[in-house]
C-alpha cells in the first residue's frame, strides 16, 4: 500500500516538474529584433545621429560595442562586423577612429580632433602636424613627448589613456634635455623648452671655450603660441639667436657666442648639423647637445 501511494506521489511530483520547467522555458524573454536598435542615420557619414557621437558621449568608451558586435567588433549577435569600415589593425580601437586622419592609419595625429575640427586655429588641432608630420627642424615628436605614455604599446592603451578632455601634457626628454621645466600655459603657449630655445651653455663645462665670448651661450626661450601656424614662429634664429630693438632676427648666432654670423657659415663649425645639400640634418638639429664636428 506504501508503494503505491509513493508511486502517485512520484508521478504527480514529476508532472508539475515538467509543467514548470515548461512554463519557465515559455517565460524566457526573446531577443529583441536588432532592426531599430539603432537611430536612423547611425551609420551615415553627417547624420546627427551618426556612432562617432554616440560613442564620443560615451567618452569614447567602445565597449557596448562589442557586447553585440563581439569583442574584435568582426559581428557578434549582431551579425554586422564593424570592420568593413574599420579597416585598421585595430579596427575601430585605432588611433585615427577618434584623432587624426581615419583614411591613413599612419595619420594618428590631429587633423582631426576629438570635436572634429581641423582647423590649425582650434586648440584640438594646433600645431601638430608640424611638429609630428612635416617637421622640418628636428626628428619628429612622439605623441608620447608631450602626453603621458599611459600604458603606450599594451593591449589596453586605447581604454587606458582615454579620461576624457582636456589632453593632459608632460613633457619629455626632448623638450627639457635636462635644462628646463618645460610648461604648456593657459595662452596655448609653450615655455621653458629646450627645443625653443631654454638652454644655456656654461664655458666652464666646455672643452671649445675659444667658441664663448661670455660665459654662457644661451638660447632665447621663445614661447611660441601652438595655434599660430603660419611660418611666423619658426624662423632660424627664432629660438637661438640675436634680435634688435624691435625684437626682429638679425642673426641666428646665440647670445654668448663668438662672432655674428649668417646662417649659411654654421655648417662651417657645426659641419654634423647639416646635410650636404646645407639643409638641417634633423637627426642632429635640437638634440640637446653640443655638436661642433
Amino acid at each position: 500500500m506504501r508503494n503505491k501511494y509513493f508511486i502517485i506521489i512520484s508521478v504527480l511530483l514529476s508532472v508539475l516538474f515538467l509543467f514548470n520547467c515548461s512554463e519557465v522555458k515559455d517565460d524566457i524573454s526573446q531577443p529583441e529584433e536588432l532592426e531599430g536598435v539603432h537611430p536612423d542615420g547611425f551609420g551615415k557619414i553627417g547624420s546627427d545621429n551618426f556612432h562617432s557621437y554616440k560613442i564620443q558621449s560615451a567618452n569614447w568608451d567602445m565597449t557596448n560595442c562589442q557586447k553585440c558586435h563581439a569583442a574584435d567588433f568582426s559581428g557578434g549577435t549582431a551579425g554586422v562586423s564593424c570592420l568593413d569600415c574599420h579597416t585598421g589593425n585595430a579596427g575601430p580601437e585605432a588611433c585615427n577612429t577618434c584623432h587624426g586622419v581615419f583614411a591613413d592609419e599612419s595619420k594618428i595625429a590631429p587633423p582631426t580632433d576629438l570635436s572634429n575640427n581641423y582647423e590649425t586655429s582650434a586648440k584640438g588641432v594646433g600645431a601638430h602636424v608640424a611638429h609630428v608630420y612635416e617637421n622640418e627642424l628636428s626628428l619628429i615628436i612622439s605623441c608620447n613627448e608631450c602626453h603621458p605614455s599611459n600604458e603606450s604599446g599594451s593591449v589596453d592603451f586605447v581604454k587606458t589613456h582615454i579620461d576624457g578632455l582636456p589632453a593632459e601634457m608632460k613633457f619629455g626628454e626632448i623638450a627639457s634635455s635636462g635644462l628646463s621645466d618645460p610648461n604648456y600655459n593657459s595662452d596655448l603657449s609653450c615655455s621653458n623648452t629646450y627645443c625653443h630655445g631654454n638652454f644655456s651653455f656654461s664655458i666652464d663645462d666646455s672643452e671649445n671655450q675659444y667658441a664663448y665670448a661670455d660665459s654662457v651661450i644661451i638660447g632665447n626661450n621663445f614661447s611660441p603660441i601652438w595655434n599660430i601656424v603660419d611660418d611666423t614662429q619658426a624662423a632660424c634664429g627664432t629660438c637661438h639667436g640675436r634680435t634688435n630693438e624691435q625684437g626682429e632676427i638679425i642673426s641666428p648666432t646665440p647670445q654668448g657666442h663668438f662672432g655674428d654670423f649668417p646662417a649659411e657659415n654654421c655648417v662651417l663649425c657645426h659641419t654634423t648639423a647639416f646635410n650636404e645639400d646645407g639643409t638641417l640634418n634633423k637627426s642632429i638639429h635640437m638634440n640637446g647637445e653640443k655638436n661642433l664636428k
